[in-house]
């Protein structure tokens, strides 16, 4: 088979000569393994990101929350128990010092290019680099990784870090990076994923504990050392928050309890499968009951395809051990939002699309280079990256406006400051909340929990000013 011929190639290239690596400076700009691929296809979703409508995009609730903790403008908005606070001290550098909506989306537009550009590096020497700065384009090119690159989400990052963190862990087995290296890179990675969310232990690093368990010629107890080191630390922040913020570590964990979803199977693949063209959130059938760009499904399909075809051209090439586990982290993560999130929210997906798009990448790479049929297989892959370039815009073009009609979160707060409402205040909605300068229930909390935190429910009363918000509760 041509691929596994060519990857034969390059080991006996490399074991002729061991420090391959360090004549790299002396390859041309774009050889087959320059780095110049990887700073392209970064620079390429950066520019992306400058569509004017993600730049204009409104803050959403979610950000509102991760942010207001970190922000210039002063509220009484918290980050839910459950969350972490990663992605608010990513946006902190300029949240902190200016409440500019277009100088957070470029500097977080700016950090997602080149978090990007860091999680590929972390697979160098696993594949030509060619290789994966296609696996990076094709990632890049998805209409929801370029939405939340400009967003204050931690999924996105979320999706970095398991590309990264799987790739040193082959590098760390395989001895491609010093441990001195390597192992710290690993520990902060897991340190970095819980600081991201908690139960992304679960949802994200099971399959990196679990790998060097299973897989005999990969049982480094130094691994799963640096694993736990950094796991323990981001649950140590955690716990930390808890006892700062949220009244103690058991109390967190009770509030955190109370927001949705229950944890329970509800099994939603149709519901995930219709969000991936929009819209971005779909609690219910009732809610989204239409597919937006149905036929956009069949590109889908076609990139699970090539996910397939990708393991079988590595299947008996050195790239084996890192395309199963990449496949196999992706299906984890996707089969448990499935089972258990009763609510469709592409961004949820992010680690899985990032790590199958590694796989996907191989599976073009060997239609391309096939010589029965070297020409079609180069056709129908460029005619599918050309497709999902185009398609993924319609679908940012589509959802942004979508979104911006809804986030219509300052004009609603301008309407209740002109009727005099000032903080100290309680209301309902984070965001409007936010605006003005008010408290606000998480999803699950009560107002009266709120109320209680801040001096009493004997302390406020609730007023009915006109306008879009119909309850707002002033103290005294």
């Amino acid at each position: 088979m041509p691929a596994a011929e060519g990857n034969t190639l390059q080991e006996t290239r490399l074991r002729e000569n061991p420090e391959g690596a360090g004549n790299r400076a002396s390859q041309p700009r774009f050889s087959p393994d320059s780095v110049g691929w990887l700073i392209l296809v970064s620079a390429l979703f950066f520019a992306a990101q400058m569509l004017p409508a993600l730049l204009r995009l409104p803050l959403g609730t979610d950000e509102i929350t991760y942010i207001a903790r970190t922000s210039l403008h002063q509220s009484g908005v918290m980050l839910p128990p459950v969350h972490g606070h990663a992605a608010g001290l990513l946006a902190a550098p300029v949240t902190l010092f200016t409440t500019s909506l277009l100088a957070l989306r470029i500097w977080m537009a700016l950090l997602s290019a080149v978090g990007l550009l860091l999680s590929l590096l972390c697979w160098r020497g696993l594949r030509p680099t060619w290789v994966l700065a296609l696996g990076g384009f094709i990632f890049a090119s998805l209409a929801i990784t370029q939405l939340s690159g400009v967003q204050v989400y931690p999924d996105l990052w979320a999706a970095y870090a398991a590309l990264a963190i799987t790739g040193l862990l082959l590098q760390a087995v395989d001895q491609r990076m010093r441990l001195q290296v390597v192992l710290p890179l690993i520990a902060f990675l897991a340190f970095f994923i819980v600081l991201l969310r908690p139960q992304n232990i679960v949802f994200v690093l099971a399959p990196t504990f679990v790998a060097p368990l299973v897989v005999r010629g990969w049982r480094q107890p130094r691994i799963l050392v640096a694993m736990l080191v950094g796991t323990a630390l981001g649950l140590l922040e955690w716990v930390a928050e808890a006892y700062l913020w949220f009244g103690g570590l058991f109390h967190r964990i009770h509030l955190a309890r109370q927001e949705p979803p229950t944890f329970a199977p509800h099994f939603s693949p149709v519901m995930q499968a219709k969000v991936l063209s929009g819209p971005w959130y779909c609690q219910d059938n009732h809610i989204c009951p239409d597919w937006n760009f149905p036929l956009f499904i069949l590109w889908w399909i076609a990139l699970i395809g090539l996910v397939v075809l990708g393991l079988y051209a590595v299947w008996h090439t050195t790239a084996k051990a890192s395309a199963v586990l990449a496949v196999v982290t992706g299906l984890w993560s996707a089969v448990l939002y499935i089972v258990f999130v009763p609510f469709g929210a592409p961004r949820y997906m992010l680690p899985t699309w990032a790590l199958f798009a590694m796989v996907a990448a191989d599976g073009i790479v060997w239609l391309a280079t096939v010589p029965k049929w070297r020409r079609i297989g180069a056709a129908a892959a460029c005619g599918f990256l050309l497709i999902g370039v185009i398609t993924q815009h319609l679908v940012i073009i589509r959802e942004t406006a979508h979104e911006t009609t809804i986030r219509a979160f300052a004009s609603k707060a301008r309407i209740l400051r002109n009727d005099g409402i000032r903080p100290p205040c309680v209301i309902f909605s984070p965001a409007v909340a936010y605006y003005v300068g008010c408290s606000a229930p998480w999803t699950g909390a009560t107002i009266d929990q709120i109320l209680n935190r801040d001096g009493g429910v004997k302390q406020w009363h609730e007023i009915h000013p006109p306008g879009p918000i119909q309850s707002v509760w002033v103290r005294g």
